[in-house]
């Protein structure tokens, strides 16, 4: 029987993450860096897994193999002096979706629910600027922020989580701050990839108005991580009584959303209303 330890730490998925990039860059395999580093491949394996922490020193001789330019060097070694001081909940001084698309990487199935704007993998680009023009704060630069949204979404690699579901509100298919014309592709992009058939999209008719935007990620052998999705940050949590109330909220919106052939209708419905207007 296998027993589920404890989450996955948000730091050692990003830290996992650098370092798998930086050595795939460097152009070493696994077993070369773990060969010319001295550490045995199962270790490395897990460091880049976000499994375990690698020590300090031993990383640091690493990044060094793999010659990393200093602010990477400096970026990394900081998460990993950190990583034992925050374990339950963390905003992290990095951009979200670095951190998202590393535990995509290692997830085994995500749930997402998204109660007003819909997630950023699901959007057309044109989607995507009309949202950050009307979200994007005052005296900073929207098409910047657009430019490093797409960019590491476009450059999301790896295999897809074995299940992927998301939610959405029926807000997400109304909103008021997109004009026709974009909010007709984006329902046409909605339904395409419904047809595809390689993740479930559920509507839920009802407002769950005290029910934030977050994901749960599972792992295998690991205790899920929620993410909550805020406007400019994304906090992670990994204790169990923050995860346990996410978790539940996740099976609440499974019991009330439509079924996929039902939102496959209103999607159908909407557009046509869309398309009149």
């Amino acid at each position: 029987m296998t027993t589920e330890s404890s989450a996955t730490s948000p730091i050692l998925i990003e830290l996992g993450a650098g370092l798998k990039t930086a050595r795939e860059q460097a152009k070493f395999g696994v077993r070369e860096l773990a060969r010319r580093a001295d550490v045995p491949v199962g270790s490395l394996a897990n460091w880049e897994g976000g499994r375990r922490l690698p020590p300090v020193d031993r990383l640091s001789f690493m990044l060094g193999l793999l010659r990393l330019p200093s602010t990477e060097y400096d970026r990394l070694l900081t998460l990993a002096v950190n990583a034992s001081t925050a374990m339950h909940a963390e905003i992290l001084p990095i951009r979200p979706a670095r951190l998202a698309t590393a535990y995509s990487r290692t997830a085994s199935k995500i749930t997402e629910w998204a109660p007003t704007f819909l997630p950023i993998h699901l959007q057309t680009r044109a989607y995507t600027w009309a949202m950050v023009q009307h979200t994007t704060s005052p005296g900073a630069d929207p098409e910047n922020y657009l430019f490093e949204l797409t960019a590491e979404t476009d450059q999301a690699t790896g295999p897809e989580p074995a299940t992927r579901e998301w939610f959405l509100g029926h807000r997400c298919l109304t909103n008021p701050a997109i004009d026709r014309a974009t909010m007709v592709a984006q329902l046409q992009r909605l339904r395409t990839v419904m047809a595809g058939n390689a993740v479930a999209i559920r509507v839920v008719p009802h407002e769950q108005h005290d029910l934030p935007g977050f994901v749960v990620y599972r792992t295998p052998g690991r205790k899920p991580t929620v993410a909550l999705r805020h406007r400019h940050t994304t906090v992670y949590l990994t204790s169990q009584d923050a995860v346990a109330e996410y978790t539940a909220a996740a099976k609440h919106l499974t019991r009330t959303a439509l079924t996929v052939a039902e939102t496959e209708q209103l999607l159908t419905k909407q557009l046509s209303q869309w398309e009149v207007s």
